[in-house]
């Protein structure tokens, strides 16, 4: 079987190669999986990753937040990542293609460029907090959504969040409907989420809200695959995406 058949997962992932030379990469799974800061230099452009050790396709599963996709274009149908050989690790989509080839660049950090010059930094968060700062970077490009600052001291309380909400697209245009359970998963700091039956959106259906947890006034809704979505308060029962990527999503709190 040749090197392209061999790549050729069942599902759909997507695109990074980390190929190691001098130092090699670690030999096994389970030194690489966890969390990896991935940069553009360059931008304020910034993603956790979690290269998990769940089974997935030909490898094991990637997850980040689903806003990844619209900062990062390297991430935009990332899925999957797998070690084929010592010192590779690679991240491959549906045809086992690699988008990106990071090289070590020092303990826990890689560095990889693109075809069209974009450097991408790959870290561990331990080695970025102790990296030297960069240069002052230029402002972000004009469009790029940032952070919404939030006073934890005056968002909701989280005793208020449980409960039945409207789902919008546009504004007081209900597509479903999703219910914030009130009852903790043990002690991970995590609730049970549910949409309801009827829901019209196919995205959100794709999306299919497991869990969420409520921290310093931003709401995370959390999906069956890891992807993740955060809102902000911008009244009593009333949530917005945040930063705004994407389609519009809104809930309204319509009752307990």
């Amino acid at each position: 079987m040749d090197r392209a058949r061999r790549l050729r997962p069942a599902g759909a992932f997507a695109a990074l190669l980390l190929t190691g030379a001098s130092p090699p990469a670690p030999p096994d799974v389970a030194a690489v999986s966890g969390a990896w800061d991935i940069v553009l230099e360059g931008s304020h452009r910034k993603c956790r990753i979690n290269l998990s050790l769940d089974a997935a396709g030909i490898g094991r599963a990637l997850r980040f937040p689903a806003g990844c996709r619209r900062a990062l274009p390297a991430l935009r149908e990332a899925g999957g990542w797998t070690i084929p050989e010592r010192g590779a690790l690679r991240l491959v989509d549906a045809m086992g293609e690699a988008a990106l080839e990071f090289k070590p660049n020092g303990a826990n950090r890689f560095v990889a460029t693109t075809g069209t010059g974009e450097t991408y930094r790959l870290e561990r968060e331990e080695e970025a907090r102790l990296a030297a700062l960069p240069p002052p970077a230029p402002a972000p490009p004009i469009g790029v959504p940032q952070l919404t600052p939030v006073d934890p001291a005056k968002a909701p309380p989280a005793a208020s969040l449980p409960g039945t909400y409207l789902v919008d697209r546009y504004t007081e245009r209900e597509v479903c409907r999703l219910a914030l359970m009130p009852t903790p998963l043990g002690g991970s700091g995590l609730y049970e989420a549910r949409l309801l039956e009827g829901c019209r959106d196919q995205g959100l259906r794709t999306f299919d809200p497991l869990t969420w947890r409520y921290e310093r006034g931003r709401l995370t809704l959390m999906a069956r695959r890891g992807h993740e979505v955060t809102l902000i308060s911008e009244r009593d029962g009333h949530w917005r995406r945040d930063p705004e990527v994407g389609a519009t999503l809104i809930l309204r709190k319509a009752g307990p």
